[in-house]
């Protein structure tokens, strides 16, 4: 049975988790269910359909840090913790948006997993929500299929994930119909075996990938300027920079990441402790 890794990516209310949840048919709410915000990446057990064993990786949108709903350092956590989660590679993208216009987020979510992260080696496909009010739930899609012809979505997905209410009727099969064809998609769409991003013969390693797309990342989560990798700067010097005792960054080189954890918890930078716990582990202090 083949594996398939799909990484779900869109920005802050698109339908990720909703997405992840008709596909897997397991309900896992959103952090914030009045706003329907995940503030956490996620990663779902794997579910078998179509003879494949399919693995989700739900992230947390790119642009909650401005919005106010992930801190800034919990936000860079959150790139290191899904970096982490790519150590497998993808077989898929599936970018999720909402059938409205194509907003700056949908671009900034598009260039950041699809040319900067994965670099385009991945296909990806697009999975429109809220389409449960056309006629047929494919009509907005076909109406707008030109605005997309400048991405590289090998598909694009109608999709209903509303549920509940007096129309809970009506949305049943429209659910039961997205469910499908997005099985369908993903299977016809993914690699045969995951494509990694760094390790192993990629030539990349985890410190490269997450140099590729740190000051993007902080570009658009809307991070302060300190946080912003200058060129040339190793990630020893970035540390020292943010005030990261001279302790800690040795401890860093050092490749101690439980020693930095229990010393970072002790400053008063939220999560500064776990933060240092991946980029030691990750030699992430080479250069000093």
């Amino acid at each position: 049975m083949n594996r398939i890794r799909v990484l779900v990516f869109g920005a802050t209310g698109s339908g990720k988790t909703s997405l992840c949840n008709v596909l897997t048919g397991r309900t896992r709410p959103t952090d914030s269910d009045a706003r329907g915000v995940t503030s956490r990446s996620h990663s779902y057990a794997p579910f078998e359909a179509q003879g494949q064993r399919i693995e989700l990786i739900d992230t947390v949108g790119l642009h909650e840090s401005t919005e106010g709903t992930v801190p800034a350092d919990k936000a860079i956590l959150e790139l290191v913790e899904l970096l982490e989660k790519a150590r497998d590679g993808f077989s898929l993208l599936i970018h999720v948006t909402r059938a409205t216009r194509i907003t700056k987020e949908h671009e900034d979510d598009y260039a950041f997993f699809v040319k900067k992260m994965t670099q385009g080696r991945i296909p990806v496909i697009l999975a429109v929500a809220g389409c449960e009010n056309e006629h047929p739930m494919g009509a907005w899609v076909e109406r707008n299929r030109s605005a997309f012809a400048s991405y590289r979505y090998r598909e694009l997905i109608p999709c209903c994930f509303a549920s509940g209410g007096p129309l809970e009727s009506h949305y049943v099969p429209l659910r039961e119909q997205s469910r499908e064809a997005l099985i369908a998609s993903v299977v016809r769409n993914a690699l045969l075996e995951p494509e990694k991003i760094y390790g192993g013969e990629t030539g990349s390693s985890f410190t490269d990938a997450l140099a590729r797309i740190w000051n993007e990342f902080v570009e658009i989560a809307g991070l302060p300027e300190k946080y912003r990798k200058n060129v040339n700067e190793s990630a020893y010097e970035l540390m020292k920079r943010m005030g990261v005792p001279k302790t800690l960054r040795d401890a860093a080189v050092a490749h101690i990441p439980d020693l930095l954890q229990e010393l970072g918890n002790k400053l008063p930078v939220p999560f500064l402790g776990r933060i240092l716990k991946f980029v030691a582990g990750k030699a992430l202090g080479a250069g000093k």
